[in-house]
């Protein structure tokens, strides 16, 4: 499990970048690591690039996770932006994504990474 990340108070923004063999517990510890870093703030939008990861979730797993994302919901205020490779990834996050909208978070998935950066720095929401 491989990750950084850059925090911009200035610009508002977060950047994440995670590679190598995760699990759903690695992933939910990556946020919690930037969540509570002194420099976050849960009005920062955020860039999540998770494409060189080593992991395909189950239904199950997307499931725990989107309950993970409501329970600190506090902590994502606004855009998240996560972009992932392949098709059967993409549509299990888009699935986590969709019950996270129903909660509140404001979370989109993609394949693009320029796609996922103008919808972050996209004001209207």
């Amino acid at each position: 499990m491989e990750y950084n990340f850059f925090i911009s108070p200035e610009q508002n923004y977060v950047h994440i970048k995670a590679e190598g063999k995760y699990s759903i517990g690695d992933i939910k510890t990556l946020i919690e690591v930037v969540t509570h870093d002194e420099r976050y703030n849960p009005s920062f939008n955020s860039l999540v690039d998770i494409r060189n990861i080593s992991y395909t979730p189950v239904v199950s797993e997307i499931m725990d996770f989107a309950d993970f994302i409501k329970a600190t919901k506090q902590f994502f205020k606004a855009k998240v932006a996560l972009v992932v490779k392949g098709d059967v990834i993409y549509n299990l996050f888009k699935l986590s994504s969709h019950l996270s909208r129903k909660n509140g978070i404001m979370v989109s998935i993609f394949n693009d990474i320029t796609e996922a950066e103008a919808w972050i720095a996209d004001h209207s929401g």
